[in-house]
């Protein structure tokens, strides 16, 4: 995933920190809201309880004399322990009279005497004059026959114990709970974003494996999201717009050669037969020569396009080699330059059209003896699935290179030293069988080296 301002990714991951950051902000305020109020909650709590359990001690005996048993209450909630911090008294509902007090303990008794006379069922607090606080409990309840009401009063150290121990923990368990729950939401999320973005990646990785010579493939829509499909489908309908000029303009090519091959010829020959002043003879006939050169050219272009016409077998380039040697050597006569070839010993067999293999390697040798300087080295190296053509000459620029395999493109425009279109028939050559083409613009002699890397 790569994560930039302008990317679908970063958008996701934002909105998501977002909105994940709110809800986790939110949980944190509520959970820390009931932390605040957590000893109260439990005091409540424990009090209703506790309070439950007293009734539940208490009975009459044969004198019809209330009576408490405080042994239960002591196992279940540890009254001993709580015994200087907690009272209770049982008032009479019809009388109003307190019929049982709890221990006389003068910490326990300044409690009860503290505690109003009637108190409202269920929870209540106290604030004394000291400023401490003091909590209440009353339940209502029916024992033979007679209404009675236990009323429970704690003093606010169990509260403090509370916030000072179990608050502290709570925090630190929250605060933990919290870290981790969101560490593992930001996990899940890139997780999420890279599942939604993976098609998304798939469709320009599709993209970018297709090829100039490639123009029939497709963009798969099998897996594609409901969302991103009319942009794949467009990308199709658009890639069979491109591919039908493409094979227009192929055809226009072939067949504009091919009728002008015929009119050429002619006019060729009727020159040769008619008397045209020696001074005017050589020009036109050059340049007869150089029309019909480009029209051999263009059909050579249109079948290296035509892939289909290509009849694929198991090639040897050091024959190709070969046989392009003999048919160059009177031009490197002419031109004046030294031309080598250098085979490897190993097999150097591929899988190619020969014809074609031919021209591409006939058209780099043609440039390195036109365009090399006078008495200069070129050499065709013939290496396992590999073709280098290298040359002594002043080697190419920068400015030049990126022009190379430019259709019509000359560094000197204005000659007819050539059409212009070698290397583009040498770069559809290569892309028809899969190579790759290297330029190494300054090489150990000085001048440039073409490399045509077969897989």
């Amino acid at each position: 995933m790569i994560f930039n301002k302008s990317s679908l990714s970063w958008r996701l991951l934002k909105h998501f920190l977002l909105i994940g950051g709110g809800v986790f902000s939110l949980i944190a305020i509520m959970l820390y809201l009931m932390s605040i109020n957590f000893a109260n909650l439990a005091v409540e709590k424990s009090m209703f309880g506790m309070a439950e359990d007293i009734q539940s001690s208490l009975v009459f005996d044969e004198h019809n004399q209330l009576v408490y048993h405080p042994d239960q209450v002591a196992e279940v909630w540890g009254y001993d322990a709580l015994y200087n911090n907690l009272g209770f008294r049982i008032t009479d509902i019809d009388s109003g009279q307190v019929i049982l007090r709890s221990y006389t303990n003068p910490k326990v008794a300044t409690i009860l005497d503290a505690m109003p006379d009637i108190l409202p069922e269920g929870y209540s607090k106290s604030i004394n004059e000291n400023g401490s606080r003091t909590d209440m409990y009353r339940i209502v309840f029916q024992l033979k026959e007679q209404l009675l009401a236990v009323d429970l009063a704690r003093k606010d150290l169990v509260g403090e114990l509370a916030n000072e121990a179990v608050k502290p923990a709570l925090s630190f368990v929250s605060a933990l709970t919290m870290g981790a729950a969101f560490l593992v939401f930001v996990s899940v999320t890139l997780v999420s974003i890279r599942s939604l973005i993976r098609p998304v990646n798939n469709v320009t990785s599709q993209l970018l494996q297709i090829k100039p010579n490639q123009l029939d493939k497709r963009l798969s829509t099998e897996d594609v999201p409901t969302e991103i499909l009319p942009l794949v489908l467009g990308l199709n309908d658009a890639m069979e717009r491109v591919e039908q000029g493409f094979e227009e303009q192929k055809r226009f090519v072939a067949n504009a050669a091919h009728e002008l091959r015929t009119p050429l010829a002619i006019l060729s020959t009727r020159v040769e037969l008619t008397q045209i002043p020696p001074e005017v003879e050589p020009a036109l006939m050059a340049d007869i020569k150089y029309m019909s050169r480009v029209i051999e050219q263009l059909l050579d272009l249109s079948r290296a396009q035509n892939q289909a016409g290509f009849a694929h077998s198991l090639v040897d380039l050091k024959e190709i080699g070969k046989d392009v040697c003999m048919l160059l050597g009177p031009l490197s006569v002419t031109h004046k330059k030294e031309l080598s070839l250098d085979a490897d010993n190993m097999p150097c067999e591929i899988m190619g059209d020969k014809g074609a293999l031919i021209i591409l390697t006939k058209n780099l040798l043609e440039n390195a003896l036109k365009y090399a300087d006078r008495n200069a080295s070129v050499q065709l190296i013939i290496e396992q699935k590999r073709i280098s053509v290298k040359d002594s000459g002043p080697g190419i620029s920068d400015d030049d290179r990126v022009k190379l395999f430019e259709r019509f493109w000359r560094k000197e425009q204005s000659a007819l030293t050539g059409s212009g279109l070698g290397l583009s028939i040498v770069s559809e050559i290569a892309h028809a069988h899969n190579a790759e083409i290297e330029v190494i613009c300054k090489n150990d002699l000085g001048g440039a080296t073409f490399r045509v890397d077969f897989t």
